[in-house]
């Protein structure tokens, strides 16, 4: 499901690309923010596995980690990836915003072809359906988002693309 309100096959994504010049799109970017973003993942898993999950529950600054078990849409796998997430009633959000690269991270796609996923927020694990935001609700969504992590600006800035937002809510099973 392509999150914008004005098109079906993702030429507001590639509009806004061939537009937007600058930075938007640079490969040296996604490269510096993808090994970035690889590193901080594979160091956070390893971490989680050491300290039995008792450690770096939060971001710096104080936004909340939560770990996100989906499941492979070509593998059938289980998996399990370290997010910043924002409170929303009893719902999470969450954005795939890949450190502002241009590809959204893996488990966007894994979402998008199964919304059934497990979300684990300080030790406490819980089954939860994922629903894609879109139009105004993902607009202001992802300006909560902005307000809880600032680098939120900079990856929308530079992904050049839509960021998907979405939000999370418990079910009982699966």
């Amino acid at each position: 499901m392509n999150p914008c309100r004005n098109c079906e096959n993702g030429a507001c994504d590639k509009a806004v690309r061939e537009t937007a010049g600058g930075v938007v799109g640079n490969w040296a970017y996604d490269a510096f923010w993808g090994g970035a973003t690889r590193f901080t993942t594979v160091t956070h898993k390893f971490i989680d596995k050491v300290t039995g999950g008792r450690f770096w529950r939060h971001f710096p600054g104080g936004a909340q980690v939560v770990w996100l078990t989906t499941t492979g849409r070509k593998s059938g796998k289980a998996r399990r990836q370290p997010l910043l997430a924002v409170p929303e009633g009893t719902d999470w959000v969450i954005a795939g915003s890949n450190a502002g690269q241009t590809k959204p991270p893996a488990w966007v796609y894994n979402l998008r072809a199964n919304p059934n996923a497990t979300l684990e927020v300080e030790g406490r694990t819980q089954p939860v359906t994922a629903h894609e935001a879109t139009g105004q609700e993902r607009d202001d969504l992802y300006e909560r988002m902005k307000g809880v992590w600032r680098g939120y600006q900079m990856y929308e800035r530079n992904a050049g693309r839509v960021i998907p937002v979405f939000r999370l809510a418990p079910t009982s099973h699966h």
